[in-house]
């Protein structure tokens, strides 16, 4: 038996209303609550497996297998992932609530999908790095990495290709994380053979740092009081990094980082100067002399900055055509992972046949593009609940 959720595909027609009626029903499984007008077309119908999550864990490389209890329709999360350049398509994964774990989406691969098993504990927040299958409804704990005692919720994580990079973080599970606990140790996991690979250390111990990837290259950002606006960049080629001591704006008080067609930008708040979006450019190779140039200010940014300031954003690249950038991502409970293309939906679409068809408007976020190759345009798209 399955459970099945109506949910909606964007529209691409100007004149639609959020609360039309509508009449073509496909089986095709595509949701995503965002469109460029901010409104919904097609019905489409999702299908949710209605049986117990197989949660396989492995200990000391041998498997057991432990079958948890048959979840709910309310304890089901919801994941977009971009299919093609106009559509997504969504996974559905549950939420265990005893113990209470949440599953992650992390990327899209050809058989199932990777995640973080994530244990939300005041005292013990942890992550374990998994597969799930939507067809079996199980997870599989991915190997274990070469720094067995290290956390991953505090590590900065990348996808790149067929690899996943981990660097940094703390070791063990404790809430009360001292300095000493921090990491420099980097490792990557082949995603096609499930192998981790030890890689050169970084320069300094970092934990809650940011990581992304720009031209092939791996960035981890911040990760202590004293390293926050510095950064260290890892070439894959040479298995070598370099320590970068000014790379954020020294006038940030917090930041976000996105990659688009070869243009690295640097988002940053702050309390006195505002919100203001930069190009990171490189002047010198290959002693990477580089610097941060202002191109634009945020949009409405009495209304915006106390938001980004209580709530920190995360930029995400979408389509290889523009940026989002997601206000509150940072102080949500996930592992932040740069690459990742499977995002969250906000709000989840919970209505069942029956119910209605009614769409509200719950919020809005901003993107950006360039337009011409050069000039860059906000705009400003509204996020419907179903």
């Amino acid at each position: 038996m399955m459970w099945w959720y109506l949910s909606r595909t964007p529209s691409s027609a100007s004149n639609a209303k959020p609360n039309d009626q509508y009449s073509t029903i496909t089986l095709h499984n595509s949701i995503f609550p965002v469109s460029d007008s901010g409104l919904f077309n097609d019905i489409c119908i999702v299908e949710i497996p209605n049986k117990p999550l197989i949660d396989h864990n492995k200990d000391n490389n041998k498997s057991s297998s432990k079958q948890v209890e048959t979840f709910p329709c309310s304890s089901w999360e919801w994941f977009a992932y971009q299919f093609s350049p106009t559509q997504f398509h969504s996974v559905v994964v549950p939420r265990v609530l005893s113990p209470v774990f949440r599953i992650q989406v992390i990327g899209v691969l050809p058989e199932h999908f990777l995640c973080a098993k994530l244990v939300q504990s005041p005292h013990q927040p942890h992550a374990t790095l998994c597969t799930y299958s939507c067809s079996e409804n199980s997870l599989h704990d991915v190997p274990k990495m070469n720094c067995e005692d290290r956390n991953p919720f505090g590590a900065a994580c990348a996808l790149r290709d067929d690899w996943l990079y981990v660097a940094g973080g703390y070791k063990g599970k404790s809430s009360n994380i001292d300095p000493s606990s921090y990491l420099n140790l980097v490792e990557r996991l082949n995603l096609k053979t499930w192998e981790w690979q030890s890689l050169q250390n970084m320069q300094e111990p970092r934990a809650f740092a940011d990581g992304f990837t720009h031209k092939g290259r791996f960035f981890v950002v911040g990760g202590s009081a004293t390293l926050k606006h510095s950064a260290e960049i890892y070439n894959p080629s040479t298995n070598s990094w370099v320590c970068l001591k000014s790379f954020v704006p020294k006038e940030a008080d917090g930041f976000t980082a996105a990659s688009l067609n070869g243009r690295l930008m640097l988002l940053t708040w702050s309390d006195q100067l505002g919100v203001k979006l930069w190009l990171w450019t490189v002047l010198v190779n290959p002693n990477l002399i580089c610097r941060c140039r202002l191109i634009s200010f945020f949009p409405n940014q009495i209304v915006e900055r106390p938001r980004l300031k209580s709530h920190g954003a995360k930029m995400v690249q979408v389509g290889g055509k523009e940026v989002w950038v997601l206000v509150g991502e940072s102080d949500r409970f996930c592992l932040q992972v740069d690459g990742s293309n499977a995002l969250p939906v906000f709000p989840a679409p919970m209505f069942r046949p029956g119910d209605g068809h009614e769409a509200v408007q719950k919020g809005h976020i901003y993107a950006f593009s360039f337009t011409d190759g050069v000039g860059l345009s906000w705009r400003k798209i509204p996020v419907y609940s179903i």
